[in-house]
């Protein structure tokens, strides 16, 4: 029995290596990680992705004012400028708030592996993670299938072409975009062009799963940590040396809190950011399916689930993050403080339980990130697309 557990235990640590690893490697690319890396890629790489998209976003907007008239496109145009300008937004929240990350970013880290090298709570502390592992990946997979649909499609549509026989071949781009130069069809500046909005869409899926990814992150390393503190208020043994005991989860829990306030600030615009935009975004693309032939609307269904996913992705995490600390309040009162007759053991835990407040993570002051901001972009997004129905309604009659 010893040796499965350890063998699971075993598993488990290689699962968190891996979740930090793939982690790591692409917040380095998108010079977000805060921890230890060149300085270099964490100045240099957030601008050139910035001017990237600002590229891109000004010609999508310049495809948009030429089709004006055509609301299909006018949508899709809508959608990819939000999805950019998130990008654009993040990459602005990290660097703002860059001191901030590094604390957290270095306090979750010193704290989460101390108690990793604790071998009984090494179980508690890693019983998470396959689920944000998992949660995390499937994210980062409907991001890269979303980001290959539009690769291949102008690769694809040439191809077909071409078969075919076509006489005159139409090259288009990956992006609605059009850019104030012509571009020659089938030339080294087309496939420049080409390249360029390749890279552009790279750093699009990239830079929102590190982002997205880190946010699952700090949640999770801070969460398990509420589980060893939930353990060890529940275990304890007031016959014995308790106040170190109590001493250490004080002083951990105010770690944790300084983070829960770094994590809100950092992460406050972002969120409240998404709330509005994904709700929007998920409108238009069903407003588009609903006009698709069913092949079409699948390859749409797509889209509207990643923007569903990651939405639910932050609430579920800020549930999660609530629920653990709701747990280790409720640890503080199932403990066997009361029948002790140790007035500084019942003084202590009083202290505890009236310091101890509740942790909400708050977008700017305005949202609460939990399950429910899922639903209210879910209510938004409907509301948005039935007035459109009406709009469209009213101006064919």
């Amino acid at each position: 029995m010893r040796t499965r557990i350890n063998d699971d235990t075993s598993r488990l640590i290689d699962t968190y290596y891996l979740y930090r690893g793939i982690l790591r490697r692409m917040s380095l690319f998108t010079g977000v990680w805060p921890g230890s890396g060149p300085k270099a890629i964490s100045r240099v790489f957030p601008i050139i992705h910035t001017a990237a998209a600002s590229i891109i976003i000004s010609a999508i907007l310049n495809f948009c004012h030429q089709h004006i008239t055509k609301l299909h496109l006018v949508l899709k145009c809508i959608s990819l400028i939000l999805s950019f300008f998130t990008l654009i937004e993040k990459m602005m929240c990290f660097t703002f708030y860059r001191k901030r990350l590094a604390e957290l970013h270095s306090r979750l880290d010193y704290t989460f592996h101390q108690d990793l090298q604790d071998l009984e709570l090494r179980p508690i502390l890693l019983s998470p993670v396959r689920t944000a592992f998992r949660s995390s990946l499937t994210l980062l997979i409907a991001g890269c299938i979303i980001v290959a649909i539009y690769w291949v499609t102008p690769i694809l549509v040439i191809i077909i072409q071409l078969s075919s026989g076509a006489k005159v071949v139409n090259y288009n781009l990956p992006f609605p975009t059009s850019y104030p130069w012509k571009i020659e069809a089938n030339s080294w500046l087309f496939w420049c062009h080409y390249a360029f909005e390749v890279y552009a869409g790279i750093c699009l899926n990239t830079i929102a799963s590190s982002i997205d990814w880190l946010f699952g992150f700090y949640i999770y390393q801070i969460s398990a940590q509420f589980r060893t503190l939930s353990y060890r208020i529940s275990n304890l043994d007031w016959k014995k040396n308790y106040q170190q005991v109590i001493s250490e989860c004080v002083t951990r829990h105010q770690i944790l809190t300084l983070c829960q306030d770094h994590l809100e600030q950092i992460y406050g615009p972002i969120a409240l950011w998404l709330t509005v935009s994904n709700a929007l975004v998920i409108c238009g693309l069903i407003y588009q399916a609903i006009n698709l032939t069913w092949g079409k609307a699948m390859i749409i269904g797509v889209f509207v689930f990643f923007k569903t996913m990651q939405t639910l992705f932050y609430g579920w995490f800020g549930s999660v993050l609530t629920t653990e600390n709701d747990n280790f309040r409720e640890a503080i009162y199932a403990s066997d403080w009361a029948g002790s007759g140790e007035k500084t053991l019942m003084t202590n835990i009083l202290i505890m339980i009236i310091y101890n407040r509740p942790f909400v993570l708050k977008a700017c002051s305005i949202a609460t990130i939990s399950v429910d901001m899922f639903v209210a972009v879910s209510n938004t997004a409907i509301s948005y697309f039935f007035m459109l129905r009406t709009l469209e309604e009213a101006h064919a009659q």
